[in-house]
């Protein structure tokens, strides 16, 4: 089986790869962007950290375009899916009583921090795909009053099962609850639009259809839904003026996504 293009996927020469939707196999031009770091820095250390900053925030308007996000301001780059998710579940503010709506069916990542705040008092309220030949009806029958967010993935990790993102963001946005997508099983793959399905959240890692390394992730909020995070992570990259180093100067948090 030859490479889809010559040269690109050496992987191709030695196996029938059909696990994208687990861990993608690299691409050379990955490859050789990875070693090509590792050798700039063995050789030069630090001295090109500018350009590596630079590199970053290249990265960030690619993100933006990807998903046709308003500004490379609305994108954050993160470890990876779950702990976008974490930063979302552990940032709200929950009171006892409120619920999230989502899918029974879905990869651990996306329920798990959901899962996680029954100790707050909060419910998970999962759809059984199995049960329903319309699982967009089904979401919004599960929400309540008491809803304050539904999370689901674009694609279904197990079935490749896709949601009609538009008809719930919709729903989400006249009703005031908040839409959080895993685009991860997405991106790359097929078109996302970010305003047309009018997500609050997207989050995604890298390493399946964007065929980059484990360990970077693209987290897109919306401005007005980034502001009702709670932080929970602190350093010096997230204030307002991260160039600052005085011992006293005073300091807050970002008002990008870099926050």
């Amino acid at each position: 089986m030859g490479s889809p293009i010559p040269g690109e996927f050496p992987v191709a020469d030695h196996h029938i790869h059909l696990n994208h939707a687990g861990v993608a196999p690299w691409p050379r031009r990955t490859a050789d962007a990875v070693e090509a770091f590792a050798r700039e820095n063995r050789d030069h250390g630090s001295v090109r950290y500018l350009s590596w900053l630079d590199t970053e925030r290249r990265l960030r308007r690619l993100g933006a375009w990807l998903i046709n996000a308003p500004s490379a301001d609305d994108i954050a780059l993160l470890k990876n899916t779950s702990e976008g998710l974490s930063l979302v579940a552990y940032g709200l503010p929950w009171k006892a009583g409120d619920n999230v709506v989502g899918i029974r069916q879905e990869f651990p990542s996306n329920r798990v921090p959901w899962e996680s705040l029954t100790g707050q008092g909060v419910e998970y309220r999962p759809l059984d795909l199995s049960t329903t030949d319309d699982p967009e009806t089904g979401l919004a029958d599960l929400c309540d009053r008491n809803t304050r967010v539904v999370a689901v993935s674009a694609v279904q990790f197990a079935s490749g099962f896709r949601l009609n993102l538009e008809r719930i963001g919709e729903f989400c946005r006249k009703r005031g609850i908040l839409f959080c997508i895993d685009a991860i099983q997405q991106l790359g793959a097929l078109p996302f639009d970010a305003q047309a399905v009018k997500a609050d959240i997207v989050v995604a890692d890298g390493h399946k259809w964007m065929l980059a390394p484990e360990g970077v992730a693209l987290f897109y909020t919306r401005p007005e839904v980034r502001n009702r995070l709670a932080l929970r992570q602190y350093g010096w990259h997230m204030r307002q003026h991260p160039g600052d180093y005085e011992m006293d100067a005073p300091w807050e948090p970002s008002a990008t996504a870099s926050r």
